[in-house]
Order: structure tokens, then sequence, then C-alpha cells
């Protein structure tokens, strides 16, 4: 089975992209995946309420296709984001959580880790748009929480830096890598197998802000064996959420 962990739905004028589920489904068609987890622009930018209930709509009419993160566009809504995510893990069966993380906003800091405590309690991985050293905070403080650090590393807050990523994935047992990037190093996906093996890394695209055609055959054609690539592209984020056949 192959999975797709990070797949953005919905409208954001911010970033000039509109997908539905539909055009989603059809471009997981084309690519060959059995399943890809969205999050909700509107809940990750804007206003986590209606964007949550927009993707579990969403989830509603591809529910063979569609695995859904529960998304907060600030975790400062301590109650009240707990009570959204709540709902989300509830009501609409998400699986996951996607927070976003910039330097005037960093997800390293105390209104955090209540939400990361309730995603240990409800056993539900979080897809962090993070720094490795924001990674460290979050992790020495709640290392119990399943965090995947979205493009390892590989984004501007992170000045690209991915041998860090692996260094930081290394000292957490619960800290694992997500594949997508912008940029195509040679040798990354090789070298995080080789030193933290296949089963802490997890395969996505970024649909459709990055190519997804790009990001599959980033992991497709690297030198790994075909065990370790059926890890990376559905086993892992398929454990991690629990995701059903």
């Amino acid at each position: 089975m192959i999975i797709d962990a990070h797949v953005h739905i919905g409208k954001s004028a911010r970033l000039q992209i509109s997908a539905d589920g539909e055009f989603l489904v059809r471009v997981a068609d084309d690519l060959g995946f059995d399943k890809i987890c969205c999050t909700d622009l509107t809940a990750l930018f804007y206003d986590m309420h209606e964007g949550n209930r927009l993707l579990y709509e969403e989830m509603r009419r591809y529910p063979d296709r569609i695995v859904g993160y529960a998304s907060l566009h600030s975790t400062r809504f301590e109650s009240e984001a707990l009570e959204n995510l709540t709902r989300c893990y509830e009501v609409y069966g998400m699986k996951g959580l996607k927070i976003y993380s910039t330097p005037e906003a960093s997800i390293a800091e105390p209104w955090t880790i209540p939400i990361l405590e309730k995603c240990v309690e409800f056993d539900m991985p979080v897809l962090a748009h993070t720094t490795p050293a924001e990674c460290e905070y979050l992790m020495t403080r709640v290392p119990q929480c399943k965090v995947m650090m979205a493009h390892a590393g590989g984004q501007p807050f992170a000045f690209g830096d991915w041998n860090r990523a692996i260094m930081m994935a290394q000292r957490f047992e619960n800290l694992y890598l997500d594949t997508t990037s912008s940029t195509l190093d040679a040798g990354f996906v090789e070298k995080a197998v080789a030193v933290l093996g296949a089963d802490k890394i997890v395969f996505g695209t970024d649909t459709p802000l990055l190519d997804p055609y790009m990001q599959r055959t980033k992991i497709a054609e690297t030198r790994i064996s075909k065990e370790e690539r059926e890890l990376i592209m559905g086993g892992n984020i398929r454990r991690l959420m629990g995701i059903a056949a």
C-alpha cells in the first residue's frame, strides 16, 4: 500500500492554490497512491473550526482514500484548541495533527505542550512544520509524542539542513523525518536510511504545493531495498496513524 502522508486540501489565497478531494484523488490515482493524508488549508492558516469541518466533508466523500489530519493555525488558543482537537478525533475520525511553525510564530513554546500531550492520549502522530531546534524543544518535553518533522529540515526556516534533522532524529525515538522537499539533495534518503533505518522515514509529496511526480521519483529511484522503500512509502505512516487496509 502506498500512502502519501503530506497533502493539502482546500483553498489558500496566500499560497495561490485550490485543491478539492476530487482533484487530489485523481492525482493519487495517476500516481498509484492508495490513500492520501490531508491537511485543510483553511484550518491550517485561517479558521480551525471551519477548516476541519470542511476536511471532514471530504473524508466522508472519499472514505477509502482520504485520511484526515486535524489542523491548528495556532496552539495559543489553549482550551479551544484542545476542544477542537478532541472533536476532530472523536467526531470526525481524524488520525493525526498538523501544526505549522514560522520564526514569527514558533510552536517551540509552552502553549504547544498540552496539545502534544493530548495527541499522546489519542495516539495521534503530529506532522509538524518545524526546524530541528524546535523539534528538540518539543521532544525533550513530550518524548512520548510521535512527531514527523515536515521536510526533514529541507525548508527555508531550517536552512535546508537535513543533516541536522537526521542527527536530531537519532536522539529521539519518536521523532520521524518526512521526505517532502522543494530541493532534491543527492544522498539525503540513502543517508537517512543508513543512519536511522527506513522505519523512521515517512513519504509525502506536499501536493499541490510541490510536484508530486518529482517527490515520488525521489523515493522510487533511490538506491535502497524494496523492503525499505515499502516502509517509507506507506508502511510507516500506516503504522503511525493506524490506517486500515
